[in-house]
């Protein structure tokens, strides 16, 4: 059985939605998880205390001291639901996928050319009452069928 664990990671330019794939129970095995972007699906390196996609985009997941003690943690762990209602405004249309996934590798391309934030950052997009019963059911609906 797969097990998906959920991520917002901040950045400069925005929060990326991250999600690492295990084959098995990650606090019980010491696989190394396939980690990607939501939107682009894109592969993420992961390092010390980074994230970097693409050409070169390194994100700190968190920040050190000296002593190597964590001071800052920039990846928080999303539960699915919390996971679903970020990233659900954005999943409606194939047009509004485009769009966000252009952002995204807006903000890989702004990272590795070490460009200044030219954007403002704003909050996610929260889906409605009627989005959430919306996807509620048609996931129920699967669910159901099996």
């Amino acid at each position: 059985m797969e097990n998906i664990l959920y991520y917002e990671l901040a950045t400069e330019y925005g929060p990326l939605y991250i999600y690492e794939r295990y084959k098995n129970d990650p606090k019980q095995s010491r696989e190394v998880p396939e980690t990607r972007e939501f939107f682009t699906q894109e592969e993420a390196r992961v390092g010390y205390g980074t994230l970097s996609f693409l050409m070169n985009s390194n994100f700190k997941t968190v920040r050190r001291n000296y002593e190597g003690i964590v001071k800052e943690e920039y990846m928080t762990e999303l539960s699915p639901y919390e996971f679903l209602d970020r990233v659900g405004g954005y999943v409606g249309t194939d047009e509004e996928i485009n769009e966000k996934r252009k952002e995204v590798y807006r903000i890989f391309e702004m990272k590795a050319h070490k460009v200044g934030n030219d954007q403002i950052i704003t909050a996610p997009k929260r889906l409605s009452q009627e989005q959430k019963d919306y996807i509620a059911s048609k996931v129920l609906t699967k669910y159901l069928a099996k």
